[in-house]
């Protein structure tokens, strides 16, 4: 298992408690759960599920959350490298159970979330050396891909540890990438959710520490900013090239908004 890795360890069953939401949202609602099992045994879970009508945006999302976790804790792996040792990054790739028939995406909870960054330009203004971290890494993101994908919508906590501070980290969920061949399902926003990211970056004290870091030239912010979340359908990907150019507004042209406090 790789070190940047967040995971349910070897936990493989868990309680749901149906009475207890912790967090809902436009597309989603967060149940509390309670590990039964292995490493993680009586820890605290989240069980995030699909609201009914939106079960056409679960097939899309859950075929593509594994594949973007995987690509984003292999970015984290080479920012680890050469960070100080307080800055590191988890990302966490929780497992699919089904439960009473539904299909849960089964996570360890985050408590006292954040949210960083968001997939459709939107960036903490909080001044904050977290927030300035975590927008370098997605910048970084973009000059190790070669230009062709940013790791985005980065939300969840700085775990301080006072005890050995040198072994605080990032600990990240639901992150999405935009990439410029819209390959990572509905979050990704392709080449515009790229462009409308570097529309509001400005580069920090954490970017280019390896070097030069490249950032695209001509950019513009083609959504609103939200702090929320974004979703495109995959009908509408041809909107999402730069040689189309059409812009967009809340609930036209397709796109979909997620609030940002349904997620831990």
């Amino acid at each position: 298992m790789s070190s940047a890795a967040r995971t349910n360890l070897t936990s493989n069953r868990v309680a749901l408690n149906p009475n207890l939401v912790i967090g809902v949202g436009v597309f989603r609602t967060c149940y509390a759960g309670t590990y039964l099992c292995g490493n993680r045994n009586s820890q605290e879970a989240v069980c995030k599920c699909f609201k009914h009508q939106f079960s056409g945006i679960e097939s899309d999302y859950f075929r593509h959350d594994f594949q973007i976790a995987d690509k984003a804790i292999q970015y984290a792996e080479e920012w680890n490298q050469f960070c100080d040792s307080d800055e590191t990054i988890l990302i966490t790739k929780g497992d699919v159970h089904t439960i009473g028939g539904k299909k849960y995406l089964v996570e360890p909870l985050i408590r006292y979330f954040k949210k960083f960054t968001s997939n459709n330009g939107w960036i903490s203004d909080d001044g904050s050396w977290t927030s300035e971290a975590m927008e370098a890494f997605s910048h970084f993101t973009y000059h190790r891909s070669g230009g062709n994908l940013i790791v985005c919508d980065l939300q969840g906590r700085y775990k301080y540890n006072k005890f050995n501070p040198s072994k605080s980290r990032f600990e990240l969920t639901d992150v999405a990438i935009c990439s410029r061949g819209r390959t990572y399902g509905p979050t990704d926003l392709g080449e515009k959710g790229i462009d409308s990211f570097f529309a509001n970056h400005v580069c920090n004290r954490f970017c280019g520490v390896t070097g030069n870091w490249q950032r695209p030239r001509h950019v513009k912010q083609w959504f609103p900013k939200s702090i929320g979340t974004s979703m495109m359908r995959s009908s509408d990907s041809h909107l999402l090239n730069l040689t189309n150019r059409s812009t967009f507004r809340p609930g036209f042209n397709g796109i979909l908004e997620e609030d940002s406090d349904e997620d831990y």
